[in-house]
């Protein structure tokens, strides 16, 4: 601890705009992720207030020896931001949360990493304008520097694929303190309009899980904002029947997005509380105010049918169609219908997209529990279109190999499956009753907090959980597989070839010599 105190002084000095956390509740609080496994406690809490602060302040805590870690808004359940090697200094990004510049006329904006795509989405709104992916549903609290350095995929990723592919060019903290620009506007007399100024060297520190360096500013293309947005829903009797028809779909281009869900998640819609039932109250209040969200037509049924309205679905599929005309988008809609149909589908209350879009960042507790206040914990594999329906079968095989055990234990799991383009996502959930922490806590309403704060901690259950996750990572890795958000939990380096893995660790002797920045991740010690 003589070292984090040398180095707590000197930072003083240099932090300015930002703050240093030293009491162990803190350090504590941010060095827990969503993994429910524990690594190191951070000796520091670095919370700066601009790029340069950023930058000074690592070249104070590397030249010292120690270790830096980044985090965002916290999202992480692969160990991205949990430090593995004692004498770290975490940075909390938060602070760093201004959007910089909104250039509508070369459409881009600069955004500082710590910026959540809530807070983008709504200052982008107000110019009709939005990036091509705007985020993941847990945007409230999800950054767009942790989002870009994990890479993720969700809204408008049908059509406009993953998180950092909206990515024109970055600015990084290096190790040493210096300041890295990427893209066009590392050009002297340039701007940030163009990624491909050279060698991409952009997408180096894009989905890096912030192993060459700490985002400090990012650059994002921008589109208008679609004039009409239309919802339809779908149920099917099987999960192949399912994932057919979303690789058929994802072939076509015509979705925003396009996700299923298994019966498990279908049923919990019932018990899921107010944050759903706040979706509905915005519906009502558009179906009042004629206009009232730009883009969103739907037949507002969907404001009074309730939340049972897929509680004896099977599996169901949720499609989103965005266009800057009102036939254009219909015919998206119609040529989906069609191939819904002939793969068996039946149509359904379209409900659940027409909220998602309308208050696309609620509360996340739908997202990160149980609807009775279960851990929720998930594993993916990203694979081409031509393997989802087997994946799908042997995931399906997977579980059921281990049925007796989930039911005595009480354990369940779900599905979420989802394409970014023409990449298609496999996302299984696991869920059963054990101790929430803290974090998790910190991160819902009040009222559920209170109820489930005292659940108690069940290590049996959580070693069962975690080997199942274990073992469906390893099937995914076996199929071939690849992931998103790899942080410390995928086995990268095993899954390349050693030419691959030569030129990786090169990179990291370049950029971080000492090895000092979040040690660890992408198998980077």
């Amino acid at each position: 601890m003589k070292k984090a105190q040398s180095v707590l002084e000197q930072l003083e000095k240099v932090v300015t705009t930002g703050s240093v956390l030293t009491d162990s509740k803190s350090r504590e609080f941010y060095s827990t992720d969503l993994s429910c496994t524990s690594g190191e406690i951070a000796d520091l809490v670095l919370q700066p207030g601009n790029a340069q602060e950023l930058a000074d302040s690592i070249k104070v805590v590397t030249d010292a020896g120690m270790n830096i870690v980044p985090r965002g808004g916290g999202m992480s359940y692969t160990q991205g931001y949990q430090p593995e090697k004692k004498e770290s200094v975490l940075i909390d990004m938060r602070s760093m949360d201004r959007v910089l510049e909104i250039n509508s006329e070369d459409m881009y904006v600069t955004v500082e990493a710590g910026c959540t795509w809530k807070k983008l989405y709504e200052a982008l709104a107000e110019k009709d304008l939005r990036t091509p992916y705007f985020g993941p549903l847990s945007g409230m609290y999800a950054t767009v520097g942790g989002t870009i350095s994990q890479n993720s995929l969700f809204l408008g990723s049908g059509t406009y694929n993953t998180a950092a592919e909206s990515v024109l060019g970055v600015k990084v903290a290096l190790a040493n303190g210096t300041l890295l620009q990427t893209g066009s506007a590392a050009h002297k007399n340039g701007s940030p309009f163009w990624r491909h100024f050279g060698p991409d060297l952009t997408g180096l520190f894009t989905a890096d899980t912030g192993a060459f360096g700490v985002k400090a500013e990012i650059t994002l293309r921008l589109i208008e904002a679609p004039e009409v947005t239309l919802f339809m829903s779908f149920s099917f009797p099987t999960l192949d029947a399912m994932l057919k028809t979303q690789t058929i779909l994802a072939r076509k281009r015509i979705c925003a997005e396009c996700y299923g869900f298994d019966p498990y998640y279908n049923e919990s819609f019932e018990n899921l509380g107010f944050t759903f039932g706040e979706g509905l109250a915005v519906l009502r209040d558009v179906a009042v105010k004629e206009g009232g969200i730009k883009g969103l037509w739907s037949s507002f049924k969907v404001a009074t049918s309730g939340k049972t309205f897929l509680k004896k679905v099977n599996y169901s599929l949720h499609m989103t169609f965005d266009s800057y005309d009102r036939n254009v988008a219909y015919k998206g809609l119609e040529t989906a219908r069609q191939v819904c149909l002939e793969q068996g589908g039946t149509e359904i209350d379209n409900t659940l997209p027409t909220v998602f879009r309308a208050q696309p960042f609620g509360g996340v507790r739908t997202v990160l529990l149980g609807a009775e206040g279960e851990l929720w914990l998930p594993i993916h594999g990203f694979m081409p279109l031509s393997k989802a329906v087997e994946i799908g079968r042997l995931t399906e095989e997977f579980f059921e190999k281990h049925r007796s055990t989930m039911q005595e234990l009480n354990i369940h799991s779900s599905y979420l499956t989802c394409f970014s383009g023409t990449e298609f996502v496999i996302e299984p959930s696991i869920y059963w009753h054990d101790e929430l922490g803290d974090f998790r806590l910190s991160l819902i309403e009040e009222e559920f907090a209170e109820k489930w704060a005292k659940i108690p901690a069940d290590e049996e259950k959580r070693a069962v959980a975690l080997k199942l996750r274990e073992g469906l990572r390893d099937l995914y890795d076996k199929n071939g597989c690849c992931h998103l958000q790899l942080g410390k939990y995928y086995p990268f380096q095993e899954m390349m070839d050693e030419p691959l893995r030569e030129l990786l660790n090169g990179v990291k002797d370049v950029v971080d010599p000492q090895r000092v920045i979040n040690p660890g991740t992408l198998g980077l010690r």
